[in-house]
């Protein structure tokens, strides 16, 4: 009688871790994270780490010429480089049903990936990310950045590399000159604004607006999800378990 008991034991055990991975698959989610200008995908190994934890699947690849791929960089780069870039990981990879997260720079690049597949992508994520507008390109967004990043360029002895602007660069390297210089072009914008959207605004403590809030405003017009961190720039750096956290709540409601 005891073993019969010990049998049955064993088989409900089954069952119920059975059910258990049935239900961890069916809410697991697909994460496809895109850095922005002068990075690489290393900038997201913690973000990656934070997130999988919780059974979902991360994708962090590096853009054309940036992070362990610099050595790719070059005067043909540009942005439909970056946005092909992101669609061939997708199709690939044979990624459906996912949740795109662009930051900075990285806007303009999930923006013309959403354009491309929209088919693809449950959710798209602006992380305090350029929201361009069809036929915009990094240097009409900027304004008078164009000569900003020309001068650089030029100072760095390589006029298809702009250098960062900041004293220590750290794992950053210079960005293509080409992806600021090359205009989106958007030719299905209909469905792309179908996909239900996320924007992420960062604002320096103290501060009240930043360079970014006008793509906020862009997005709050569109009637997106909206959320605001009082932090830096770079929120995978500066608050990752409160990115994080705002991402599972998003997958979770997906």
């Amino acid at each position: 009688m005891n073993f019969l008991k010990t049998i049955l034991l064993i088989l409900l055990g089954t069952v119920i871790m059975f059910a258990q991975d049935s239900t961890m698959t069916t809410k697991s989610k697909t994460f496809v994270f895109v850095h922005g200008a002068w990075g690489g995908g290393w900038d997201y190994k913690h973000m990656e780490e934070l997130i999988e934890v919780h059974g979902h699947k991360v994708y962090r690849p590096t853009l054309t010429g940036q992070g362990e791929r610099e050595h790719l960089n070059g005067p043909n780069v540009n942005l439909d480089t970056h946005i092909t870039d992101i669609v061939n990981v997708i199709k690939f990879e044979d990624l459906h049903d996912i949740i795109l997260i662009g930051h900075s720079y990285g806007g303009m690049v999930i923006t013309g990936v959403a354009d491309s597949i929209p088919e693809r992508i449950s959710h798209i994520v602006y992380a305090d990310a350029m929201l361009p507008q069809n036929g915009e390109s990094v240097f009409d967004i900027w304004g008078d950045g164009e000569k900003f990043f020309s001068d650089l360029a030029k100072s760095y002895g390589k006029d298809y590399a702009i250098p960062p602007f900041w004293p220590d660069w750290g794992k950053d390297v210079p960005q293509p000159y080409g992806t600021f210089k090359h205009p989106i072009s958007l030719t299905n914008q209909e469905e792309a604004l179908k996909i239900p959207a996320t924007y992420i605004l960062t604002i320096d403590p103290g501060k009240d607006t930043d360079d970014f809030s006008k793509f906020a405003e862009r997005a709050k017009e569109r009637g997106w999800e909206y959320y605001e961190f009082q932090t830096g720039h770079n929120l995978q750096r500066t608050i990752p378990d409160e990115y994080a956290e705002l991402l599972l709540k998003i997958a979770a409601e997906k």
